[in-house]
């Protein structure tokens, strides 16, 4: 294969998570009601009082999940493109620091409350970015 559609495939492993990112933050971040697997690790009786931190916990993990998409996606789009040394591995931990994260928290969410919290979703992030870099590694070898 080329370099060229070695780049083109990183680019579009780069920005396929960053979109998912972006509507993952804005779902986040705009919700009335506490999510169905988030409510099932709350007792019935707390919910009432854990619903001001939830919803700022929400935002701010939407706002920053929108934050971090739209970084990848410019770094994906401007400077992966043309070639940067080095913006594809900074973006890839980037994410995967984010991903394990969010997977670990909530592999013990579900350890702790029994809430059908899916980690699996990071480990499919973290796979597709694992694609991208090498895309781009590849695509510097061509």
């Amino acid at each position: 294969m080329t370099t060229t559609v070695y780049r083109r495939a990183s680019v579009f492993f780069f920005c396929a998570v960053s979109v998912f990112l972006i509507l993952f933050g804005l779902l986040y971040s705009n919700v009335n009601d506490l999510l169905p697997f988030h409510a099932a690790a709350v007792p019935p009786d707390a919910i009432a009082k854990v619903r001001p931190l939830y919803f700022a916990l929400m935002k701010l993990i939407g706002g920053a999940s929108i934050g971090l998409g739209v970084l990848g996606a410019y770094v994906a789009l401007v400077p992966m493109r043309r070639g940067a040394p080095w913006a594809a591995l900074a973006v890839a931990v980037a994410y995967w620091i984010a991903f394990a994260v969010a997977g670990q928290t909530a592999i013990r969410l579900a350890e702790q409350t029994g809430a059908p919290v899916a980690w699996y979703n990071m480990a499919i992030l973290a796979s597709v970015t694992a694609l991208g870099l090498l895309a781009n590694v590849l695509s510097k070898r061509s």
